[in-house]
């Protein structure tokens, strides 16, 4: 039984919605399970369904980094990343095989707008007037504040902040709120006349400025206090005590002084805190829209600076491997040609060594057919002739093949000397790289093929820098001598024809 309401517990999708009328924040859990008894109601599976009906907003409140996504009915939706902007930003696609993720769910109500009544009873109220402060002048105000749930994600958030993100009934919501009305109203209406100017005595006669005065200064508070907004402040009465000495003295005093005050001038002061209010948020909501238009220009200035970049990036990548394609091409082709040559050279010396055996054969004029002699002597030497310019025909073909095949990833055919203790060692810049070590021999070789030249840059242990082989003293000599020639082919002596 356990093991079954184990994987009862985790395995299924849900369906998440809520039936319930009467409240203004209601967390999801699985129905007919109470508050805090299921794992479910804090671990929400990926793929779960998702009904919100209207008037109702559901917000996903994910317990890693407090983000949150709002979805405003009327919504029939999976619970899946493309309909969840935060929830793609935390968890990406990680979760598309149903595997829950941290969160909790909230109903909220935002069908119903609710109408609070209040009563303050008697408190007293500060005259503008200095020689009417001493006077005792107490009141009492009755009315009633209109609220609405707005559908917009900041006042939900503003709504979860206050609440602690619990249930919440319209009662409890109603109880709390009217508390802070109450003590809203009461400083507002005791400062109104020092505040504003108006005469104290003429309460009665601005019931309709007044509430709208009230509802301007409450407005914002409200609204980050508990989410919802102010729509209306309907003063129904206001009050005095008139039992009070105070009130009594200050009636028969001002009387006679009633003209004195313009109520039309008193309208004016009650409302000039709305045309304020309103100049300052006109102004605000500019700046902000001002903020918002820079950052969505910095934002496209970065993407476009990003996208270019990243192109760039790509063309100079597929440029280097274009050139690294042709350079590999090129060391291909080098060394097929050269191996063509080779082959065709191998080809005339072994024509050229085929020959000699019938050079051999040679009659130089006996016509006996006897050996002849100097036939055969002529045959020697014309094919010794032909053997050396064939080692040495060897020899070149091997020391340009072996740079050749080098530079196409082939070994090379014969390995360089070993330098001695007493050579320097050279790293020259050869195909723009770097190439090494080389001796004095090695450079004497490679000039000789072509390979580098006087201003192939080379360096050695102890110089600052990379120099032109030409600009280096150590190195003149590869350019002033010649190089050894050799000598010249001794003449056959004479055959003697008494031999």
């Amino acid at each position: 039984m356990g093991i079954f309401n184990k994987r009862k517990e985790g395995g299924m999708m849900d369906a998440i919605y809520c039936e319930e009328t009467d409240y203004l924040i209601r967390k999801w859990r699985p129905k007919g399970v109470e508050l805090g008894a299921s794992k479910k109601e804090n671990a929400i599976r990926y793929g779960s369904s998702l009904r919100v009906h209207p008037g109702q907003a559901a917000v996903f409140l994910y317990q890693n980094d407090g983000a949150y996504d709002i979805i405003v009915g009327p919504k029939d939706i999976a619970v899946k990343t493309d309909n969840f902007p935060a929830l793609a930003s935390i968890i990406g696609l990680a979760y598309a095989g149903g595997t829950p993720f941290q969160a909790e769910v909230f109903f909220i109500n935002l069908e119903r707008g609710m109408e609070v009544r209040f009563t303050v009873p008697y408190f007293r109220v500060i005259p503008a007037e200095p020689e009417y402060k001493p006077y005792d002048i107490r009141v009492a105000v009755q009315g009633a504040v209109a609220v609405e749930l707005p559908q917009k994600p900041e006042y939900i958030k503003y709504m979860l902040e206050s609440w602690g993100t619990r249930d919440t009934t319209l009662e409890q919501f109603e109880e709390r709120f009217k508390t802070v009305l109450l003590q809203e109203v009461k400083q507002i209406v005791t400062n109104a006349p020092k505040d504003t100017g108006i005469f104290i005595m003429h309460f009665n006669s601005l019931i309709g400025e007044i509430g709208q005065y009230i509802k301007n200064r409450i407005q914002d508070q409200i609204a980050h206090r508990f989410g919802v907004l102010v729509t209306a402040v309907n003063i129904a009465d206001i009050r005095y005590d008139e039992d009070r000495e105070g009130y009594q003295k200050l009636k028969r005093l001002t009387e006679d002084q009633a003209q004195l005050y313009n109520l039309e001038n008193e309208k004016t002061a009650l409302l000039s805190f709305q045309i304020k209010r309103e100049t300052m948020r006109t102004d605000a909501d500019v700046r902000n829209e001002t903020v918002r238009r820079t950052a969505e220009i910095q934002m496209d200035n970065m993407e476009d600076t990003a996208r270019r970049m990243r192109e760039e990036s790509q063309f100079a990548q597929h440029l280097q491997s274009q050139e690294a394609a042709r350079q590999t091409r090129l060391g291909s082709e080098s060394a097929f040609i050269n191996a063509h040559a080779l082959d065709q050279q191998t080809e005339v010396l072994k024509t050229g060594m085929e020959n000699m055996g019938s050079m051999g054969a040679m009659n130089m004029g006996g016509g006996d057919g006897h050996l002849n002699p100097a036939g055969m002597m002529t045959g020697m030497m014309m094919g010794s002739a032909v053997a050396g310019q064939a080692a040495q025909m060897m020899s070149k073909m091997g020391q340009s093949m072996n740079p050749a095949m080098q530079s196409a990833g082939q070994p090379g055919q014969v390995p360089p000397p070993i330098p001695t203790p007493q050579q320097s060692v050279w790293y020259l810049v050869v195909n723009s790289a770097q190439y090494g070590p080389c001796d004095t021999t090695m450079l004497s070789q490679m000039l000789q093929n072509g390979q580098i030249n006087a201003n192939t840059l080379a360096w050695s242990a102890g110089m600052p820098s990379w120099q032109s082989l030409k600009d280096i003293p150590a190195l003149a000599g590869l350019f002033t001598n010649p190089g050894a020639v050799p000598p010249p082919i001794p003449s056959v002596p004479p055959i003697s024809n008494n031999q």
